[in-house]
């Protein structure tokens, strides 16, 4: 994901022009788990769902994808910037 902003070219120490640019967007997701935070990464928003299970499974919190029944968004999260992961039975974590 991208936004377009001004910026300053500089050619030899020097202001060459003013100009439009695509840049890269970055911003905070929180993953949770079964409504328990569990961490906050930074990312380029986009293909959040997959980032989160891969993180989980990384991370060892899971050990196959199937242990993950469903991600949604978490429900009072207007910027759509935390996801709740929900786990099968036999997904379960310990969070002590």
């Amino acid at each position: 994901m991208q936004r377009e902003t001004k910026i300053i070219r500089w050619q030899a120490g020097q202001r060459s022009t003013t100009e439009t640019d695509a840049v890269a967007l970055e911003e905070p997701l929180e993953i949770r788990i079964d409504n328990q935070p569990v961490t906050v990464t930074m990312r380029t928003p986009g293909h959040d769902h997959e980032l989160a299970a891969g993180f989980l499974l990384s991370e060892g919190l899971i050990t196959n994808p199937t242990q993950i029944s469903r991600i949604q968004p978490y429900p009072r999260n207007k910027d759509k910037n935390v996801l709740n992961v929900f786990l099968t039975p036999d997904g379960e974590i310990d969070f002590k």
